[in-house]
């Protein structure tokens, strides 16, 4: 009898997802922000180049203003949208009568910032980058070495600072996002993230992971949300290669014991025959009256 060969299914490809990482940070790491701000002022306001002191002093305010607000108001959505109407409002209506030239508000404003005449050298400036530098510093360091989780097709990695490592199958679980600062999240796509099992166990919880969401600053850059879930939903629709091989080596295996379960019925019938039952002879029995 002969035996058909069977041939393995060609291996399947796997789509390559980048590894996602995931750090936990402080509120300091917004220090960056008006680090590197100030270290540009420090160099528009060399002699050489010879921008406005005063404007530049103006802006430092403002970012030191900004930086002040997210670093200690976690201000929730009704809130983060009550401030912007606020300002737009009291900003407004300054900038229609400055129009109008009824009322100029910005002109009286100015004249009366000019008899303090403000403004910071270069050095100043240099030193502001270096102190909010010094502070992103720390956050950074604190961020990389306290906790550390790797996502990729291959499962979850927790790194403790001082503890072991855990690993967990991606399949079943789910996450929880939270942005706990809008102003932080329209800065920096800054939020809380949980991840849970199918039981509803925590596994860990970030409280600031920069970049959670897309942000209007970086419109073009993905979040990491979508990417985790992207990684989650991914799980289960594609198999690897070496997945492949040993599916194909099993599927082998079973056509092959299939076949010698064939042969080996078709022995056992051939020595286990019934033979066709032939005629006796004529006269063999006893003949009786």
């Amino acid at each position: 009898m002969s035996q058909t060969s069977r041939k393995p299914n060609a291996p399947v490809s796997p789509v390559a997802l980048k590894p996602i990482m995931l750090y936990d940070h402080l509120p300091g790491i917004l220090a960056g922000y008006p680090a590197v701000l100030f270290l540009l002022m420090g160099f528009c306001s060399l002699d050489f180049i010879g921008a406005n002191k005063h404007m530049l002093f103006w802006i430092g305010m403002s970012v030191m203003l900004i930086w002040y607000v997210a670093f200690v108001f976690n201000l929730p959505k009704s809130k983060f949208f009550l401030i912007f109407g606020l300002l737009g409002t009291f900003v407004g209506i300054p900038v229609v009568l400055e129009i109008t030239g009824h009322f100029r508000p910005f002109t009286r404003m100015a004249d009366f910032l000019k008899l303090f005449a403000p403004e910071a050298n270069a050095g100043a400036y240099f030193v502001l980058a270096l102190v909010f530098f010094i502070i992103w510093l720390g956050n950074f360091i604190w961020s990389r070495t306290h906790l550390k989780v790797r996502i990729d097709e291959s499962g979850l990695t927790i790194t403790r600072l001082g503890g072991k490592g855990e690993r967990f199958e991606l399949i079943g679980l789910k996450t929880e996002t939270e942005p706990l600062d809008y102003l932080e999240l329209f800065i920096a796509g800054i939020g809380s993230l949980t991840l849970k099992t199918r039981m509803n166990k925590t596994i860990f919880t970030m409280k600031r992971v920069i970049g959670l969401y897309r942000t209007p600053i970086f419109p073009f850059v993905r979040g990491k949300h979508s990417r985790i879930e992207e990684m989650l939903s991914f799980q289960g629709k594609v198999i690897s290669v070496e997945h492949q091989d040993a599916v194909d080596a099993a599927e082998m295996s079973d056509a092959a014991t299939d076949n010698q379960d064939e042969e080996d019925e078709i022995a056992a019938g051939g020595d286990g025959m019934d033979s066709i039952p032939q005629d006796e002879p004529k006269g063999s029995g006893k003949d009786f009256d």
